[in-house]
């Protein structure tokens, strides 16, 4: 399938799908360091995956919507 075969609104969903499973991803993220910081001895490689998926998830947000308002436009 080449990307001519994919309708704009097509992207347009898929582009927004993305960007809604970013945000499920990253509050879960959060909620795993929530998790942790309940336990006695919070497990340090849990809360720096997680810490390292909320950091990221803006910068994809962000650059998901550029490409979904120049894909928008055009």
């Amino acid at each position: 399938m080449s990307d001519k075969d994919i309708t704009k609104e097509q992207k347009l969903s898929l582009i927004s799908s993305r960007i809604r499973a970013i945000k499920v991803d990253k509050f879960n993220a959060e909620l795993n360091i929530i998790e942790q910081n309940a336990l006695e001895v919070p497990i340090a490689e849990i809360v720096a995956s997680s810490n390292k998926i909320i950091d990221s998830a803006d910068d994809q947000i962000t650059a998901l919507e550029a490409h979904y308002t120049s894909i928008n436009a055009g």
